[in-house]
């Protein structure tokens, strides 16, 4: 009965620990912040910080087939950062961010219902950063 209890306890472990960990995930944040805001919803995606250092993931997801893009704006206080997209299994520069720096545009234009991902990665500390994507449809 003891061996039956602790094969029953080790399968239940191992379950729990695949499915609690990142691994379905593609990309994982990391990051350390303060007066951190973050919003992500599926169209729409933002985040001010006072200091952040590290990566942070944010997912636009494109529920039709509908061609899309993705409008951003941002600035920096202090630092750099470097923000990718993917889209295709493709991780690709979307644009790079330096101390006094502000940046706006758009994406390419997507197609197909799938996730987008937004990677911010700064390369040290950062501080007063405001980053807003929004997932627009594409006039044909």
């Amino acid at each position: 009965m003891k061996k039956f209890a602790s094969v029953i306890i080790a399968a239940v472990t191992l379950v729990l620990c695949f499915t609690l960990s990142a691994c379905g995930n593609k990309y994982v944040s990391h990051y350390s912040a303060m007066l951190m805001v973050k919003e992500n919803t599926s169209n729409k995606a933002s985040v001010s910080f006072d200091s952040f250092s590290g990566t942070l993931v944010l997912k636009l997801k494109n529920k039709s087939a509908d061609e899309v893009f993705i409008s951003y704006e941002a600035t920096l206080g202090e630092g750099n950062i470097k923000v990718f997209y993917d889209f295709n299994d493709e991780k690709l520069n979307l644009f790079d961010i330096e101390t006094d720096g502000s940046v706006d545009g758009k994406t390419e234009t997507f197609t197909g219902n799938k996730t987008i991902y937004i990677i911010i990665e700064s390369d040290g500390k950062c501080s007063d950063g405001s980053f807003s994507f929004v997932l627009e449809k594409s006039e044909k």
